[in-house]
């Protein structure tokens, strides 16, 4: 899977704490807008969907997207349990 992701998420974080961050393209990601990227990828890498999460949206979805971590497959397997 992408494990680059994890690499740029923790140049983020190094750079600065209190700035806010882009990735891919995407701009003004909080920290906090990381962690949840980071959990979102992990979830994803470990099980295939983000079963027991929300939804995606915004910014995270917009980054996941563009690491390939989200598509129709995922969103499928993620509703299955719902």
């Amino acid at each position: 899977m992408k494990s680059n992701i994890f690499n740029d998420i923790k140049k983020c974080k190094l750079k600065n704490e209190y700035r806010l961050s882009s990735l891919k393209g995407v701009k003004n990601l909080s920290r906090s807008d990381l962690d949840t990227i980071e959990l979102y990828a992990k979830t994803i890498q470990n099980t295939g969907s983000y079963y027991g999460l929300m939804k995606p949206m915004g910014n995270v979805a917009e980054v996941l997207e563009k690491y390939e971590l989200l598509n129709e497959k995922v969103h499928h397997l993620s509703k299955e349990f719902f």
